[in-house]
């Protein structure tokens, strides 16, 4: 019965030529690191930045573990988008990515294998994660030592 109501919600969207990523879904074709992936829109491939996290580099502690979690949940499915704003300088939009009403990035941070990050954050709430992974000293916050992912960079 619930495949026969989709349909019917579906079919009018068809007819008037619209499709499915105006309703917000994409499907995720690859992910580069724990806070980057690409996905289509409407045929064309395009970059995503995971908004208010920041992961670790992929030859970070932590890095290849970071994107191998977010890979494993998100490729080849279809996703939601909160898109926040335009691109970034380097061309890729910025975003909360959505799966099965689980927020991905959240996600990410709940399981220490990304930082809140504190430049760019909007949503406060972030922070509830960052406080269950530390506490629990989840994978980043397993060792008394870590280096955030900007830090790194400069660093590197």
């Amino acid at each position: 019965m619930l495949s026969f109501a989709k349909f019917y919600l579906i079919l009018p969207l068809l007819f008037f030529g619209l499709s499915l990523e105006s309703l917000g879904a994409y499907l995720v074709v690859d992910v580069v690191d724990g806070d980057t992936l690409w996905f289509l829109d409407n045929g064309k491939k395009e970059k995503l930045r995971l908004s208010q996290i920041d992961a670790p580099e992929k030859k970070q502690k932590y890095g290849m573990e970071a994107k191998n979690f977010l890979e494993n949940l998100v490729l080849g499915k279809q996703i939601t988008i909160n898109f926040q704003g335009k691109k970034d300088r380097y061309g890729r939009y910025l975003g909360e990515v959505v799966l099965e009403e689980e927020n991905i990035n959240k996600l990410l941070v709940r399981n220490g294998l990304a930082w809140v990050y504190d430049r760019y954050v909007t949503d406060e709430t972030y922070y509830l994660d960052l406080i269950v992974a530390k506490d629990n000293k989840i994978n980043i916050w397993s060792s008394d030592e870590q280096i955030s992912p900007w830090q790194w960079r400069r660093e590197n």
